[in-house]
């Protein structure tokens, strides 16, 4: 296969649980049947290659279809809120697996390597860490939340100045899950939001001028994740007056483990990778 992909990142990690069992052991099939299919590169014969790889699509898409099911029944179960979403981008997904199933026969290899690439790395990586994990903060006990917030060893980049302006982020999130009265609740929030919203800017700001100083690649495509993290955290803001302070909680958690983990997780450490990676 002559496209690279790198396949840590489909090597499973305690934290793309969602705890449901189920639905677990179905996300860690999913990442077995991605893998499969990548590794179909080792197939020499083009023709052969391709008719592997028009097998195990079509194993993940009806497995594909089966979990989307499951996670869906396990999502009404549960009252979660933000159903209809994700059902969307459940059936956005599999129209996207049907066309490259039906399209593989017209497709050069390196096409359909590059088009199952991509969309591993939207489902498979990227919509179970960010989209799935949503599930599993909706059902997770506050009390739950609140205990384990914070900075943890685990999402360092191995760089001093960044870690350090990441933990400063936490510190400022965790003042919102401070017990007030109900009184001063919604000011109190709205006031450690601002101070969030406020150093993100600053942050991103010295980021970009990393990114830039080290002629990262994927600079622009980075700067574009940051402003929609802003413009997130600018509606979040808007809507305080308007959310149930119970639900309120839940979607603050969701958001947060969003702007702060899954994106030092997902995308700040691919700049330090690529910055090792150059310097090696």
């Amino acid at each position: 296969m002559n496209t690279i992909y790198d396949l840590e990142k489909l090597t499973w990690k305690s934290e793309y649980n969602i705890g449901n069992l189920q639905i677990d052991n179905e996300h860690q099939k999913l990442f077995m049947l991605a893998k499969k299919a990548l590794h179909a590169s080792e197939i020499s014969d083009e023709k052969k290659e391709k008719t592997q790889l028009k097998l195990i699509i079509n194993d993940l898409c009806a497995y594909v279809g089966t979990h989307f099911n499951n996670e869906q029944h396990f999502m009404q179960s549960i009252k979660y809120p933000h159903y209809n979403k994700h059902k969307l981008l459940h059936d956005n997904m599999l129209k996207t697996l049907a066309t490259l199933l039906n399209e593989i026969n017209h497709l050069e290899i390196q096409e359909i390597q590059e088009k199952l690439c991509e969309f591993i790395d939207e489902y498979f990586v990227r919509h179970i860490i960010l989209e799935d994990k949503k599930i599993h903060l909706w059902q997770t006990p506050l009390e739950e939340l609140h205990k384990n917030f914070g900075w943890k060893n685990i999402y360092s980049v191995n760089n001093s100045k960044i870690d350090q302006e990441h933990k400063q982020l936490f510190d400022i999130a965790k003042m919102a899950f401070i017990s007030v009265d109900d009184e001063h609740r919604s000011e109190k929030i709205k006031e450690v939001l601002v101070d969030l919203y406020d150093y993100m800017k600053i942050h991103f700001q010295h980021e970009e001028e990393h990114m830039k100083e080290i002629n990262y690649p994927k600079l622009e495509e980075h700067k574009l994740i940051h402003k929609k993290i802003i413009k997130m955290l600018n509606t979040f803001v808007k809507d305080l007056p308007k959310i149930e302070v119970d639900f309120f909680e839940k979607e603050l958690a969701r958001m947060i483990d969003i702007v702060l983990v899954q994106h030092i997780i997902q995308e700040d450490r691919k700049i330090i990778l690529w910055h090792q990676a150059q310097s090696e």
